[in-house]
């Protein structure tokens, strides 16, 4: 039989509002983006021209609530129906749950006047584990298993382990949070959903699992080196959680062969964070810095940037203001001055101000991560706005 070519993608999240998400994007750029992640059925449909797959697998959140408009719903039933005869199997996740009065109910839709499921899509609604053939290929299975809630599943679902059909192509979609999973998108403790583990999923023994619910890409590998399955991560980046190239996954399966992972480009731009240490810079020596910045980081015309720029500057320089120039260089840029103004004389232990200057320069040398440094610089500012006299005036809220 010949190899099996896969087409993975999931967390597309569309009907995403797009606050809040640390970017200040104006109205206008946020309308922008919100078309370009609802554009995600139909670059996967460019994808599967290209990549010509024996199956399609879409492990979950392929929309943000369950109160995504219908038009939307429409836009991903169109675009599945002109992927066929490929099929398509989902496996809804805790943001496209497949529970009564939603998108997978049948009733629902035909209640709405809603376009029905094309023939070629195999969505599971059930909690439990189930298996499906697929069509055209008696050499392969797809078993998987739906969300019927938004609610936190704390229960493992590979323990104990769906039974592996005996089929040359056994696969596994879940949805759910790899234990060991380091992105910016971690869940942590009760927060994670249908916890699993490397082990139990190599374990587990299928051909290949087409994993969502994370959002960047990640190949869980066995012992051997070989892939187990992967992420494929959010195809199109939101946030400061979802920065750098976003993917759709193509995964080539041979018998005779380890499995062969390669990403496709899925996004039009990327989002970067990207973070300056001032060093006593001026205003040109700033400018010049952030350039090679924004040059080693890869950013395009196109990209969305967050640039912070942390340390101390030179005297009499005004951070935002010496790199204001710089937003001509990117479809979007924020700017965040975290920077400590140099003090009017060196710190002098036998003053209060000095011994303040002296203990939070080492406290914010210390800082073990940004939140911690953050809180060190705010407290070095305002303290000696008070020491001198002046009234503090807090920031607004701010993310870290």
């Amino acid at each position: 039989m010949a190899p099996l070519v896969l087409l993975q993608s999931s967390d597309w999240h569309v009907g995403s509002p797009l606050s809040g998400r640390g970017l200040a994007l104006t109205e206008e750029f946020r309308t922008t983006r919100r078309e370009e992640v609802d554009a995600a059925p139909e670059r996967l449909l460019s994808a599967s021209r290209e990549v010509r797959p024996d199956v399609v697998l879409l492990p979950g959140d392929l929309w943000d609530a369950e109160n995504v408009p219908p038009a939307l719903f429409r836009r991903l039933v169109e675009a599945f129906a002109a992927l066929a005869p490929i099929p398509v199997f989902i496996a809804p996740g805790n943001h496209d749950f497949a529970g009564p009065g939603g998108y997978f109910d049948d009733a629902f839709l035909a209640a709405l006047g809603l376009p029905a499921w094309p023939g070629n899509v195999t969505a599971f609604r059930a909690a439990s584990w189930e298996t499906r053939p697929v069509p055209g290929r008696d050499d392969t299975t797809v078993t998987g298993r739906a969300f019927l809630s938004p609610l936190l599943d704390a229960g493992r679902p590979l323990d104990p382990p769906p039974v592996r059909p005996p089929v040359r192509f056994a696969l596994l979609m879940l949805h759910g949070s790899l234990e060991s999973y380091r992105g910016p998108d971690a869940p942590n403790g009760a927060k994670r959903t249908a916890p699993f583990s490397k082990e139990e999923l190599v374990g587990a023994g299928f051909s290949w699992a087409a994993l969502g619910h994370h959002h960047r890409f990640e190949v869980v590998e066995r012992p051997d080196g070989s892939a187990a399955g992967a992420y494929s991560g959010s195809p199109t980046g939101r946030g400061l959680d979802e920065t750098g190239p976003r993917h759709f996954v193509k995964v080539t399966l041979d018998a005779e062969a380890q499995p062969n992972v390669e990403t496709l480009v899925a996004d039009c731009r990327q989002i970067l964070d990207v973070a300056l240490e001032a060093g006593g810079r001026d205003a040109d020596g700033l400018r010049e810095a952030a350039l090679a910045l924004l040059l080693e980081a890869g950013a395009a015309p196109g990209d969305v940037v967050r640039l912070t720029v942390r340390g101390r500057p030179a005297a009499g320089t005004r951070t935002t203001h010496s790199l204001a120039d710089l937003k001509g260089l990117v479809a979007h840029l924020v700017l965040r001055d975290r920077t400590i103004s140099e003090p009017e004389a060196r710190a002098d232990r036998s003053t209060a101000e000095g011994r303040f200057a002296l203990d939070l320069e080492a406290r914010l040398a210390a800082a073990p991560d940004a939140r911690s440094r953050r809180v060190a610089e705010l407290a070095y500012a305002l303290g000696r706005e008070a020491l001198l006299g002046r009234l503090p005036v807090p920031p607004p809220a701010e993310d870290v």
